[in-house]
């Protein structure tokens, strides 16, 4: 099997050193490109295509939150990994909105790291459990309306568009629309997580 391409977007050379140390020693995964940079992070992605790209939020110029949605918007299946010391609610919310894939804080432990790096090569999401809590948090205050949460809860339930139509009188479109905004809100990319989301968050009990 071809490793892992990574692309190691970390502007304190000290931690890139560390990654380094971790990564290389993986037959299976290899570092193809580096900067400290969100700009050139872009332009690097653009030049390497990597398979994942491991992102810190804080960098100089534009930021790691700015970098992600450069790239996602003009490769949507690029596969991002943060990895920062930014902990807030707020923090963890925002990258998931720009596209970020998964979200790890820089005290993480190497076995979690390396296996973020895989689920997100694999096309999963993986947020460290303490991340998860705080986007559960950011999310609970979500300012979905009331007919938003009839339709999260139908989708619990497991009903699909025309199901939703029916249940609540509206049209399909209009479900549609319902759903897609509530998965804007949310920040997560398909009803699966939505539905994980609302539960974890406590937006939505399932009996």
């Amino acid at each position: 099997m071809e490793p892992i391409r990574i692309l190691l977007v970390e502007d304190q050379s000290i931690t890139r050193l560390a990654l380094h140390t971790i990564i290389d020693a993986r037959p299976d995964m290899k570092i193809i490109a580096e900067t400290g940079l969100g700009a050139e992070a872009v332009q690097l992605y653009r030049t390497h295509k990597p398979d994942v790209t491991i992102m810190d939020l804080r960098l100089p110029g534009m930021s790691g939150f700015d970098a992600i949605g450069a790239i996602r918007k003009e490769y949507p299946a690029a596969r991002i990994l943060v990895l920062t010391n930014y902990e807030g609610s707020e923090d963890v919310h925002r990258a998931i909105q720009m596209g970020a894939n998964g979200y790890l804080l820089k005290e993480t432990s190497k076995e979690e790291l390396l296996h973020a790096i895989v689920m997100v090569h694999q096309g999963k999401r993986y947020l460290a459990t303490n991340a998860g809590a705080l986007l559960a948090e950011c999310m609970s205050g979500s300012n979905l309306t009331d007919r938003e949460l009839d339709v999260l809860a139908l989708l619990c339930k497991g009903c699909n568009n025309r199901a939703v139509a029916d249940a609540l009188a509206i049209s399909e479109n209009t479900a549609r629309i319902h759903v897609s905004r509530i998965l804007q809100k949310l920040g997560v990319e398909d009803r699966t997580q939505a539905v994980i989301a609302a539960i974890r968050s406590g937006l939505i009990h399932v009996e």
